[in-house]
Parts: structure tokens; C-alpha cells; sequence
């Protein structure tokens, strides 16, 4: 089978990767022996077409440093490119960004499946100027009306959208095997914070404002953050006292070992997001049998009906730190949740998921 999937994000992207390409390369290295599979991904300055992790790409927009004028470059030139080259596809997989609108159904014969991360809602009048937030909260409302083909990653997304049909899947997100065989000894006093470093979404000034709440009973305690820097770094930890910021630091953008390495030996794994889909940290966090915390948004919603971390009402650092004070002070505890998690977290492996996503794919070529 002939796959096209688009996709802005691409490995080594300098705008930044997050976790629908993460999911995009698990999901296709696994696959990329049975079917023939190109990436139109967003171009930047470097960029070449070509092979990478044995998966064919294609950059298209402009090599400008501005994620503006790349981003309407890209979706111009991608949907292009769906125009000219659809047909010699078995199947399109459009990645939903309310910013890179395609339109990829109307331009070729090729069926065309919206695949759904997550959906930001009001969220967006928060966090953008609303010269952005208004356009793009307009698509996030009516594009998905014009596609009858969804993946979606959790229920919640489903249901946001009232979506339901034999035609549509909920494919998650998954693991690296491996991470459940990891060593979980924590190796040093810290917390761990792995996602993005976007402090709007992912509640980062939540967080830096529990951990000031509970440096005083935790002397020893530090924060290590990680992820790829949307926002200032050295801005976030202004948040912080001066005394304290000795405590706070940032690891940058890890992967493999390293990132192996710091969710292993974390006491506690924090996610405070103010919206999400399905992250892939806190599965891999729960993978390495590590007790998490997060936000109790209905995206996150598993992690107390599954019993397998601790929720904060979103949006309170006082009752982050309070969650967080609880597990600092109970080792027992700490290992209970992260033993559970770990059980839980083997249920989404990538292997599994990608044959699960391949066989949605078959489906709708087969009865297109």
C-alpha cells in the first residue's frame, strides 16, 4: 500500500517536535518494510529531500526562520502537492493542525483520513494573539466537518468532535518495549517535567509556583525540565527566587538513553497541562514505573479511574504542591503507583499500535 502523510513536524525540525511525530516515526519504521510509505513534511533552512530513519520525506514551503511564513508556506505547497500526486496514493493521513488546513479530501480521489491529537478549544484565545486564535479556533470547529475519516487518539477527542462511525478508530498513543524492563531506583532527590517547554499549555508556571511551595520542607529537592524550548527557558525561571534557582534546570530536548536515564531515576514524573491529547512522557513516566502527577482535565482523565497517579484540580498550584508533598513523603506509595502504571503502560506498545493502525489504513483502502 501506497501511505502519504502529512505532517509539519519532521525530526530535526528547529521549529520544534512534538508528540504527533514522535507517533508518526514509531508508528511508520514499524511498517516501512510492508507498504511504501513518503512524509510531506514542513521545509526549513537545511532541509533536503531524501530518506530519513528510512522513511521517505519530502520538504516542501520555504527555508525561511520564520514559523509564520513557513507554516502558510507549507500548507499551500502541501496541498499543492496532494493536488498533483494524490492519485499515485493508496491513502492519505492528514495530521489535524488547526494552522495547516490542506483540504486534502477535496483535492484528489485518494480517501483521506483527519487524523486527531488533540483539540484546544477556548485554550487558544489564552495562549495567542487573537489575530491567530480566532482563525484558528474557527477551523478547529468547521474543518473537521467536511471529513467523514478519523483517527483519534483518546475517546475525548472522539467525543469533542461527535464522531462516531465504523469509519473513524481511536488509536492511541504507545511505548518502546524496553521501558519496562528499565531499572526504576531513584538515582537522585529530583522531579522530572518532559514534554514541551510551552508554559501556557503544559502549565509550566503551575508548576514552577508548586515546586517554590515546597522547596522549604524539601531542601534537597530539585526540578529538572526537559523538552524542546517553544517558550524562554531563562523567562520560566524568573518564576522562581533567586536562592532557589540553583534547583531548576533544564536538560534540553533528550532522546534514547538520556531520556531513558532521566525518567528512570525521577522520584515523581509531572505533567501540569492546562490541555492535552494523549502524552506520550506519561506513558513512557508509568512505562519506567514511575508514580506521576497531572492535572485532572478529562484528556488525563485514566490516570485516576486507572488508580495510577495523583490528579490536581487544573490550573492550582496549591494543589500541586499538596499532591506532590504527598508523594514526596511516602516512598511506599510512590512505588505502589509506579508499579501499577508500569502494568498499565504495557498495554500500549508500539508494535501493537502500528498493526492497529496499519489495519485501519487496509480497511479504508479496501472498502473505499
Amino acid at each position: 500500500m501506497k501511505i502519504l502523510q502529512l505532517i509539519y513536524e519532521s525530526l530535526n525540525n528547529p521549529f520544534g517536535t512534538g508528540g504527533g511525530t514522535i507517533r508518526a516515526y514509531e508508528i511508520y519504521k514499524r511498517l516501512k518494510d510492508r507498504h511504501d510509505i513518503t512524509l510531506v513534511c514542513m521545509k526549513y533552512p537545511g532541509a533536503r529531500d531524501g530518506e530519513i530513519q528510512g522513511l521517505r520525506h519530502v520538504f516542501v514551503g520555504t527555508e525561511s526562520k520564520s514559523l509564520t511564513k513557513s507554516v502558510m508556506a507549507y500548507t499551500l505547497k502541501a496541498s499543492e502537492y496532494v493536488r498533483r500526486y494524490g492519485s499515485n496514493f493508496d491513502v492519505i493521513v492528514e495530521n489535524f493542525i488547526p494552522m495547516t488546513p490542506f483540504f486534502s479530501k477535496f483535492l484528489t480521489k485518494t480517501p483521506s483520513i483527519l487524523q486527531v491529537q488533540g483539540i484546544t478549544g477556548f485554550h487558544s484565545f489564552k495562549k495567542y494573539n487573537p489575530l491567530y486564535s480566532l482563525p484558528m479556533y474557527i477551523v478547529e470547529k468547521i474543518y473537521p466537518l467536511l471529513y467523514d475519516k478519523f483517527i483519534f487518539v483518546t475517546d475525548t477527542g472522539m467525543d469533542k468532535l461527535k464522531k462516531r462511525s465504523q469509519k473513524n478508530a481511536i488509536i492511541p498513543n504507545g511505548i518502546e518495549r524496553e521501558l519496562l524492563h528499565v531499572n526504576t531506583e531513584e538515582v537522585d532527590d529530583y522531579i522530572l517535567f518532559l514534554s514541551r517547554i510551552d508554559t501556557y499549555t503544559k502549565g509550566l508556571d503551575i508548576l514552577m509556583d508548586a515546586f517554590v511551595s515546597v522547596s522549604d520542607i524539601f531542601k534537597e529537592l530539585k526540578l529538572i525540565l526537559a523538552g524542546y524550548e517553544f517558550n524562554s527557558i531563562a523567562e520560566l525561571i524568573k518564576r522562581v527566587p533567586e536562592g532557589l534557582r540553583e534547583r531548576v534546570s533544564y536538560a534540553g530536548f533528550v532522546l534514547g538513553e538520556q531520556k531513558i536515564k532521566l525518567l528512570a531515576g525521577a522520584k515523581v514524573f509531572i505533567l501540569p497541562s492546562r490541555h492535552e491529547a494523549h502524552p506520550v512522557s506519561i506513558l513512557e513516566a508509568l512505562a519506567c514505573g514511575k508514580a506521576v502527577i497531572a492535572s485532572d482535565i478529562p484528556e488525563l482523565g485514566y490516570i485516576a479511574e486507572n488508580g495510577i497517579g495523583l490528579t490536581f484540580k487544573s490550573g492550582s498550584s496549591q494543589d500541586l504542591a499538596d499532591k506532590l508533598s504527598v508523594l514526596l513523603e511516602d516512598k511506599a506509595l510512590r512505588k505502589q503507583l509506579g508499579d501499577k502504571g508500569r502494568r498499565y503502560a504495557s498495554q500500549f506498545l508500539w508494535d501493537e499500535i502500528a498493526l492497529m493502525f496499519e489495519r485501519f489504513l487496509i480497511e479504508i483502502h479496501k472498502f473505499n
